[in-house]
């Protein structure tokens, strides 16, 4: 088993596709911010034009605080919710193409819906050779078994106009998460991807589920422990329902 750090994962472009609520927009906030403490000088685009919660450009003080760009869509925390991009993102995927000291992460929209957004991009995306990475969650409604989540990625890829690379599991209840969470959904990403045929990048490991003195080597010992990667992760996405 190893740990691994957020520069290690990703490329200089680094996409975030998924259903709704798996995690992707903490998993986004998380990588940037983390990039950016490694020196790169880091730029996030928030593609969710779909959904109007739990979106990056809802965090620009996080991103801000750790010197992380953001792109976020036209009359973001706005009253008004109309679907709209500036052109801004043209410009950073060529700037973080094949860089050294540049990277760009983008979130991109739920379900197949929120991965037309991407669309757009995709041929310069394509020719960027941006890792495409689908975000899993064990415990997301509507994917709780591998096969579901695997029966849900074509559908995304068609309407990205992208494939996905990897398996990156980010498998969370909250801050109920625990390890033994943690480790079903290390299993059940490990199956998800063996159906779709694709490596599991990582498993993210919520900071939560290390409280009381919990590690990460003494609580993910299970079988196929040394499959892929661990990253610990704060939490920064929060619900109006939090403390």
């Amino acid at each position: 088993m190893t740990t691994t750090s957020a520069e290690a994962l990703s490329s200089p472009i680094t996409v975030l596709l998924g259903h709704a609520g798996v995690g992707k927009t903490n998993m986004a906030i998380g990588l940037a911010r983390q990039l950016s403490g490694a020196g790169f000088e880091v730029t996030l685009a928030d593609l969710d034009v779909v959904n109007p919660y739990f979106r990056s450009s809802d965090y620009p003080e996080l991103l801000a605080e750790a010197g992380v760009r953001l792109i976020a869509p036209v009359l973001a925390r706005t009253t008004l919710d109309t679907p709209s991009l500036s052109g801004e993102l043209d410009a950073a995927i060529g700037q973080a193409a094949g860089s050294a000291e540049r990277r760009l992460v983008i979130d991109v929209g739920g379900d197949d819906d929120g991965a037309t957004t991407i669309g757009r991009w995709a041929a310069l995306l394509d020719a960027a050779a941006a890792r495409v990475l689908y975000v899993v969650s064990a415990y997301r409604s509507l994917t709780t078994d591998p096969a579901e989540a695997a029966a849900l990625l074509p559908d995304i890829e068609r309407h990205a106009h992208l494939r996905a690379d990897a398996i990156l599991n980010a498998t969370n209840l909250g801050s109920e998460t625990t390890m033994a969470h943690v480790r079903h959904g290390r299993a059940f990403a490990r199956e998800t991807a063996r159906l779709l045929g694709l490596p599991v990048a990582a498993t993210i490991v919520p900071q939560v589920a290390l409280a009381g003195g919990a590690t990460v080597t003494e609580a993910l010992t299970d079988e196929g422990s040394d499959h892929e990667p661990l990253l610990v992760m704060p939490r920064f996405v929060r619900t109006p329902w939090d403390d």
